[in-house]
C-alpha cells in the first residue's frame, strides 16, 4: 500500500510539473499576439510589394487587433530582407514578405546565399500571383514592343530597360531569347529609383509588376506595351500579351508570400494562415488585389511550400538553359 501510495504520489507530482511547463507554452500561443508584428518587405516604400504588404496588414490589424510595422529592406534582390528574416527571433513577431525570385530563383543565381530557403524559413501562406509589364515614357519611347524589337535588333544594347528583381530580369532574358535581340538591361533597386530615369528619357522602357505600374498608366506617365500574362489583365484591357504579339505560350508572373523565420511554433503558424487567407477572401482586400492585376493564391503551408519547392526546380533548369548568373 505504501509502495503503491508512493508511486501513485510521484505520478501526480510529474503530472503537475509538465503541466507547469506546457501550459505557458499553450497558453502564449492561445493569447498571440501580445504586442506588434514587425513584418519585413524586401523593397523600398512606394512600390509593388510595399503595396501588398499594406494592403493585407491593413486587414490584419482589425482582425488580429494588433498593429503591423513595416521594415522596408531593400537591396540585393531580397537577400537582405530574407537574412534579417532568418536571423529573428521565431516567436511569431517578425514576418517576412518574400517573393518567388528570393526563394526559388536567388539559388540558382548567387552561388552562395546567407540563408538556406527550404530550411531557415516556415512558409505561412502564398498571397497573389503578378503579371510584368512592359512600359515606356507616355512623351516618348518606343510606340510598339514591335518597334522596340526592330530597333534592338538592328542597333544591339541601343534600347536599354530597367528592371526591379530577379524574376523581372528573368522575363527580360527570355524575351531576348525568343526575339533574337540584345538590349541594355540595367539594374534598380525598385520602381521608385527606376521611374525618373525612365520619365526623363534615360532609360527606353521599363518592366515591373502590374500592382506598380498600373497606377503610372492609368495616370499616362507610362504606357504599357506588353503584359506578360497568358491573357489580358481586366485592369490593362489595351495592353496586349506578349504572346499575341508572336512569341506564343510566353508567360512569366512572380507571387509573393508571408513567410516566418523557420521553427516558430505550429500554433502560431497556423493562425496566421487562418488569419491570411480571411483577409484575402474580405470583398475590400480582393477588389484592391484585383486593380492591381492580381490573382489571389491563399490556401494552406504546406501547398505554399510545394509551390516553393516547384519552382525551386523549374526556375533553376531555366536559369541554367539560358546561362545566367547574377550581376
Amino acid at each position: 500500500m505504501i509502495k503503491k501510495f508512493f508511486r501513485r504520489t510521484a505520478l501526480i507530482l510529474a503530472t503537475a510539473v509538465m503541466g507547469c511547463v506546457i501550459m505557458p507554452a499553450a497558453s502564449a500561443q492561445a493569447t498571440y499576439p501580445e504586442k506588434s508584428i514587425r513584418l519585413i518587405v524586401p523593397f523600398p516604400p512606394g512600390g509593388g510589394a510595399d503595396r501588398v504588404a499594406r494592403t493585407l496588414i491593413r486587414k490584419l490589424t482589425q482582425t488580429m487587433k494588433t498593429a503591423f510595422v513595416v521594415e522596408n529592406r531593400g537591396g540585393a534582390n531580397g537577400i537582405i530582407a530574407l537574412d534579417a528574416l532568418a536571423k529573428a527571433p521565431a516567436d511569431g513577431y517578425t514576418l517576412g514578405l518574400t517573393l518567388m525570385d528570393h526563394l526559388a530563383l536567388n539559388p540558382a543565381l548567387f552561388e552562395h546565399l546567407p540563408y538556406d530557403g527550404t530550411k531557415d524559413f516556415a512558409p505561412v501562406a502564398l498571397l497573389a500571383s503578378y503579371p510584368f509589364v512592359f512600359a515606356v515614357n507616355a512623351n516618348g519611347g518606343p510606340l510598339t514592343m514591335a518597334q522596340a524589337l526592330a530597333s534592338a535588333k538592328a542597333a544591339p544594347t541601343s534600347i536599354s530597360i530597367g528592371f526591379p528583381s530577379a524574376n523581372s530580369r528573368l522575363a527580360i532574358e527570355q524575351l531576348q531569347q525568343r526575339a533574337g535581340v540584345q538590349l541594355n538591361v540595367i539594374p534598380y533597386r525598385g520602381i521608385a529609383q527606376g521611374m525618373p530615369d525612365l520619365l526623363g528619357g534615360r532609360l527606353s522602357f521599363w518592366i515591373g509588376t502590374s500592382a506598380t505600374l498600373r497606377g503610372p498608366i492609368e495616370g499616362e506617365q507610362v504606357r504599357g506595351l506588353a503584359v506578360t500574362s497568358a491573357k489580358r489583365l481586366p485592369v490593362l484591357p489595351d495592353v496586349p500579351t506578349v504572346a499575341e504579339l508572336g512569341f506564343p505560350g510566353f508567360e512569366t508572373v512572380s507571387w509573393f508570400g508571408l513567410l516566418a523565420p523557420a521553427k516558430t511554433p505550429a500554433a502560431i503558424v497556423a493562425r496566421l494562415n487562418t488569419e491570411i487567407n480571411a483577409a484575402l477572401n474580405d470583398p475590400k482586400v480582393k477588389a484592391a488585389f484585383e486593380a492591381d492585376g492580381a490573382t489571389l493564391l491563399g490556401g494552406s503551408s504546406a501547398a505554399f511550400e510545394e509551390t516553393l519547392l516547384d519552382d525551386t526546380k523549374r526556375l533553376g533548369a531555366i536559369v541554367k538553359e539560358l546561362g545566367l548568373k547574377a550581376n
